[in-house]
């Protein structure tokens, strides 16, 4: 019985099987560093919302307000970089 590789062989010796490089684990880590990073955001926000959702209603008007204004500062910030 052949062997997979003299079965793949040409008469030549060479193979008919391009030459495919193994797969890197670069894109593994990035994979597993992006899922890490999602994962750690998805705790941190449903904190932050199991948090918000406790706050009395006077603590969370006065967060909205100062969240808005952050907001409307920073995009007032990129237009007259951009000059928008």
């Amino acid at each position: 019985m052949d062997s997979p590789t003299e079965r793949d062989a040409l008469p030549n010796g060479a193979s008919q099987r391009p030459s495919v490089p193994p797969p890197s684990d670069e894109g593994s880590a990035e994979l597993r560093g992006a899922l890490v990073a999602g994962i750690i955001g998805a705790v941190v926000a449903t904190a932050g919302f199991v948090i918000y959702n406790r706050l009395e209603e006077d603590h969370r008007e006065a967060l909205r307000r100062s969240v808005t204004k952050f907001v409307e500062e920073r995009v007032a910030e990129v237009r007259s970089q951009l000059k928008f």
